[in-house]
């Protein structure tokens, strides 16, 4: 169902999912029971917006963009959340992607204890608003670890000769701590607007809401200077892989240079015995062949070795 509704006497909590047109029975539903913006209804309907909060007389309207990882790509992508939330009601609309908000709607509609449904939802709505968005962030932490595992893996096989196998690695590495980082940038700078949208709207007693929106940016803040010190250790990463990459060029252009000396000096020195003259010595010796042959041998040996000396092969 797209929309779905628990509640006790003073709350509710209204999860709303797969919106994509504004003539839909949903939007229709939300316009008539609840004083929304139309703004925030097209808001709604519009995937992979920015992160905002609006505030109003008697409630605050969010857009929200959390991390979220397609095992089929290997990428992270950002899945978005719309909350309203009023003195009576929190409402969440989204495409059913976030699996902690799905998580913790589906247990209290499905659970046998009504005690603990009316107990939840028997808080003041900023708290549990704080218990949704506190799910939300700690949803990001195993994709945290998950990225830090991946980058010592890389670590490892690239000093075990294997850093052109690791470049592809590397990059889809920074590319998703890219997007991780693009999709938390404003939560610290949204939260902050939000703890100000309560002491506008007086949902909640403002020294115990700054507690529970501390608690968030704090988690914020944490997440934020994990993905920092990720990228600058995929950043190494990439710098040593290419060094590392360019060393085994130069090496192999080195080798194959000082071959084409060797087969350069030899072609000289066959060419010279190959000229038809008069005194061309060794040519009309019963055993010429052999004898050229070793001096080939001789002279290829003196480079080898000079070459050697020099470190160049």
């Amino acid at each position: 169902m797209p929309v779905e509704e628990i509640k006790t006497k003073n709350l509710r909590w209204i999860n709303v999912t797969d919106i994509h047109d504004i003539s839909s029975p949903v939007v229709k539903y939300l316009k008539a029971n609840f004083n929304f913006h139309p703004l925030n209804l097209k808001d709604c309907i519009i995937d992979g917006q920015r992160p905002k909060i609006d505030e109003y007389r008697d409630y605050f309207f969010m857009v929200l963009l959390y991390p979220i990882y397609n095992r089929k790509t290997r990428e992270i992508e950002s899945a978005e959340i719309d909350i309203s939330v009023g003195k009576n009601f929190i409402i969440t609309v989204h495409n059913n992607k976030l699996l902690p908000v799905v998580r913790l709607f589906n247990h209290l509609k499905k659970t046998k204890y009504k005690r603990e449904k009316d107990e939840f939802l028997s808080n003041n709505v900023i708290v549990i608003l704080h218990d949704i968005l506190n799910k939300l962030i700690c949803h990001c932490f195993p994709m945290l670890d998950h990225i830090s595992m991946d980058t010592q893996e890389i670590e490892k096989e690239i000093f075990k000769d294997h850093e052109a196998e690791m470049v592809k690695e590397i990059l889809m590495t920074r590319r998703n701590i890219v997007s991780f980082r693009k999709i938390m940038q404003a939560h610290k700078n949204i939260l902050k607007k939000l703890e100000k949208s309560n002491q506008t709207i007086q949902l909640f007693d403002t020294e115990k809401a700054r507690v529970y929106f501390n608690n968030l940016i704090e988690k914020t803040k944490e997440i934020w200077d994990t993905l920092e010190g990720s990228k600058e250790s995929i950043e190494a990463l990439y710098g040593t892989s290419e060094s590392l990459i360019s060393h085994r060029l130069n090496q192999i252009m080195k080798t194959f240079t000082s071959i084409s000396v060797i087969i350069f000096a030899l072609t000289l020195v066959a060419t010279l015995f190959s000229i038809n003259a008069a005194h061309t010595p060794f040519v009309r010796l019963p055993y010429a062949f052999w004898i050229i042959l070793f001096i080939e041998f001789i002279v290829a040996l003196l480079i080898f070795t000079y070459f050697k000396k020099r470190r160049w092969l």
